[in-house]
């Protein structure tokens, strides 16, 4: 919640936190990650070399997959997420973390977005299987998209998409306890349509990721 935007209350973090002190309100706070040294991939560039600035919708995507425990098992959740407005293009959620699950999220993502929208994209991931693979390249040498890749044993190279799924387990999915799978799928539409629609971002001038992006897409085209 922003309480500049609802309430055209403007206090500064000091005077927020002296508040949520006196009423025993207190932040959830994501641990950060440990960084491993860089090894190059033998046939994949890394285009991104850790610069996640992006000047554009589309410029610059991050993919990856994660894992959702539920109480029948492991769910896995792909996503795609673009640097320049933090949105979530597209993700899905399976049983198996195997190609289909990642092609399909890269197919989704193409459709939803037109190519002229996404002239010279770059998609980055890391150096799964999934994304080293040969139908995965072909994939998106057909679509034109340019295939970018983490250094080995580096997560700090795909780190925008590795804080969104930080950001859902710890804002969403570990406040709950024994899911099912179904709760877990549920979940993850429910606040991804939040971090989309809804959560306002310092980064963003306090705009969602869906606001700030619609007004660099309304004014490109």
């Amino acid at each position: 919640m922003n309480i500049k935007a609802i309430y055209g209350i403007q206090l500064t973090n000091s005077t927020i936190y002296r508040y949520m002190k006196i009423m025993n309100i207190s932040s959830i706070i994501r641990k950060k990650k440990k960084k491993y040294s860089k090894v190059k991939h033998h046939k994949i560039p890394n285009l991104i070399k850790r610069d996640f600035n992006a000047t554009k919708p589309n410029e610059k995507w991050s993919i990856d997959i994660t894992y959702i425990h539920t109480n029948s098992g492991v769910e896995y959740l792909c996503a795609i997420k673009d640097m320049h407005d933090k949105s979530i293009i597209s993700y899905n959620q399976s049983r198996f973390m195997d190609n289909t699950l990642v092609l399909l999220t890269v197919k989704q993502a193409i459709k939803n977005v037109p190519y002229k929208q996404r002239k010279g994209l770059i998609l980055h991931s890391d150096q799964g299987f999934h994304f080293t693979g040969v139908q995965y390249g072909l994939l998106l040498k057909n679509n034109k998209i340019r295939r970018s890749c983490s250094y080995k044993g580096s997560c700090v190279d795909n780190v925008p998409i590795e804080s969104f799924f930080s950001a859902l387990k710890t804002e969403c999915i570990y406040l709950y306890k024994n899911i099912n799978r179904e709760l877990s799928k549920t979940l993850v539409d429910n606040y991804i349509k939040y971090y989309n629609y809804d959560r306002l971002q310092e980064k963003l001038k306090e705009l969602t990721p869906i606001q700030y992006r619609h007004q660099f897409l309304v004014a490109s085209f």
